[in-house]
């Protein structure tokens, strides 16, 4: 995950500094060019949250009272990038993701082990394959599920997720894998 947010950070930092030039070229520039500084500014507000969530699941407490309920959104782009680099794929959701209520343990655990589970899972496919996944509600809460055969990753997954994620569970089959996440733990999306 670190590669890929030093990537979007020297990204942000590249388009700064052409602002920067550009500005000392027009001092009016900015006036044109706002909308480039406004995409800026929330690229590395979503970087900093990133990198707060990889930090508190390493063992600081770096989101302390920070929540973003759009978090699943840079998490799946962020795992769909690290998928990337590694010459796999993961499939774009087939609709809009639900948010992420603002109570959650820490705030971090959810969206880490979304990210897991589709990190562990896309890792499992194919050079070149895309994983296909889904995230449902049902009567018993939401499921993200999707299909990756057995790995020795699972059961540190399980793990995990019964110490740091309890209620949700994870469960895996033959048809692949799951995370069963509590129904007030997220929100339909708009």
């Amino acid at each position: 995950m670190l590669p890929v947010l030093l990537h979007r950070v020297g990204n942000a930092s590249q388009l700064l500094t052409a602002l920067d030039g550009l500005l000392e070229v027009d001092p009016r520039a900015l006036e044109t060019r706002s909308g480039d500084l406004v995409a800026a500014g929330e690229t590395v507000d979503e970087i900093g949250w990133l990198l707060a969530l990889l930090a508190s699941a390493s063992g600081a407490r770096l989101l302390l009272d920070r929540r973003e309920r759009g978090g699943l959104v840079p998490v799946v782009a962020c795992v769909r990038a690290c998928l990337r680099r590694e010459g796999r794929d993961l499939a774009a959701p087939a609709r809009a993701l639900p948010g992420l209520a603002p109570d959650v343990g820490e705030g971090w655990q959810l969206p880490w082990g979304v990210g897991s589970l589709l990190y562990l899972a896309g890792r499992t496919q194919a050079p070149r394959a895309a994983l296909a996944w889904t995230v449902a509600e049902s009567a018993d809460g939401w499921s993200l599920a999707c299909p990756a055969p057995q790995s020795d990753d699972a059961a540190l997954f399980e793990r995990w997720v019964a110490k740091q994620l309890a209620p949700a569970r994870f469960l895996v089959d033959d048809a692949g894998c799951a995370l069963g996440i509590p129904r007030a733990w997220l929100r339909s999306p708009p």
